[in-house]
């Protein structure tokens, strides 16, 4: 699918008002066209008068402040429109944060891979810096249960800042198969005195992990 071609249908399907529908299309085509998220850049990619460049920056704050998105239908609309159907996903999740000024912007963020194609699917703003814990990674993952379902996940993969007992247990309760990085010396106690293998295929003498 040529990609200008689905970026103006995938908010169709989104049952968003039809101008808003364009300046979604045009705001990420102008992102992909620009390489540059601020607002100004923006605007060249808007229709419209070229001249009328506070109207078009008012039509960017507008549809910001004031579009609804359904998250869920949003990474549904985004996963169908390229492949028709649900696919089998291998999922990776990764934290991505920068300064804005003084302010910490913090990410955590859940992607699909299926073949050469990555698509993020959810994502959080986590309120302070650093690691996430295990409720808001869990978050994610619910939020694509609920969507998707988990047969179609292939393998989950996330480096080693990703552990903790708590959220292992649960990619393990779920039958998430996960590749996971740790250190040499960790080892994961399930709860059961009994040496219990990772869905990556480690094995470690239980104990448990802080």
């Amino acid at each position: 699918m040529i990609l200008k071609s689905f970026v103006k249908t995938l908010p169709q399907t989104l049952n968003w008002h039809k101008e808003r529908c364009e300046t979604f299309s045009s705001l990420v085509i102008g992102l992909i066209d620009q390489g540059n998220v601020q607002h100004h850049a923006l605007t060249r990619g808007l229709a419209g008068t070229p001249g009328l460049f506070k109207s078009k920056l008012e039509r960017i704050r507008r549809f910001f402040a004031y579009q609804e998105i359904d998250y869920k239908a949003f990474a549904w609309a985004t996963v169908m429109s390229v492949f028709k159907k649900i696919p089998k996903m291998h999922l990776i999740l990764d934290r991505t944060s920068w300064k804005f000024g003084k302010k910490d912007i913090n990410y955590l963020v859940l992607t699909g891979t299926v073949g050469s194609v990555t698509v993020p699917l959810f994502w959080s703003l986590l309120d302070h810096q650093g690691c996430s814990n295990a409720a808001q990674r869990v978050h994610l993952l619910d939020q694509f249960k609920e969507t998707f379902g988990l047969d179609c996940i292939l393998s989950f993969t996330a480096d080693r800042e990703f552990v903790g007992k708590e959220w292992l247990s649960y990619l393990h309760s779920h039958d998430i198969p996960f590749f996971i990085r740790l250190k040499d010396n960790r080892v994961i106690d399930w709860g059961q005195n009994q040496k219990r293998p990772l869905k990556g295929g480690v094995s470690r003498t239980p104990r448990k992990v802080q």
